[in-house]
């Protein structure tokens, strides 16, 4: 952890001594790829298959507003929960989600970019689950976690990041909302 904080302070330090001027426009676009670092079913102790990962697009409307498309994926396990009634559980949950985000944009200094805003979208969860090794189906009793967790949903969320850029096209992000995960950091482009 360490080396790991050592390695992530050099970095940072190395790219504050390069430029960067922000300036956005109407029509400018934004790429981000992030990876989640808490995951949303961290709480239910399951095991990652998939880290969550997640891509958005975001448009800018204004200089302080834009509009976004979210893609996001995730995968997780949990096996050998012992239920109340002796059995045992396994669980797997893959999970898809994509929407529409709304963002408004603040710039702080020459650098740094704050911003916040809402998601509606759609989470395509598929769920397996297993009592004492046979394969649970649709018809049989509701699971003890998440019976409603196999059903396709509307999600809604609300957010809110900063976005350092050490290059005037080169972005590192941090964003806490709701979604495949509650904390993602990753890079963003400038076009």
């Amino acid at each position: 952890m360490k080396n790991l904080t050592l390695i992530c302070t050099l970095v940072l330090a190395s790219l504050t001594t390069l430029s960067a001027q922000l300036s956005f426009k109407p029509g400018d676009i934004e790429l981000a790829a992030g990876v989640g670092v808490i995951s949303t079913y961290a709480k239910d102790g399951t095991t990652t298959i998939a880290p969550p990962v997640n891509l958005r697009m975001d448009v800018r409307l204004s200089p302080n507003f834009s509009l976004g498309a979210y893609a996001a994926y995730a995968s997780f396990e949990r096996n050998g929960r012992i239920l109340p009634t002796g059995a045992v559980q396994d669980i797997s949950n893959e999970s898809f989600q994509a929407g529409l985000r709304a963002t408004a944009h603040s710039q702080v200094g020459e650098k740094f970019n704050i911003y916040g805003g809402g998601m509606l979208g759609y989470d395509m969860a598929t769920v397996e689950e297993s009592i004492d090794g046979q394969p649970k189906s649709k018809g049989d009793e509701p699971s003890f976690i998440r019976p409603e967790a196999d059903n396709n949903a509307l999600i809604y969320s609300a957010f809110i990041g900063a976005t350092y850029y050490p290059k005037s096209n080169l972005g590192l992000f941090g964003e806490v909302g709701y979604g495949n995960s509650l904390l993602n950091v990753g890079v963003s482009f400038r076009l």
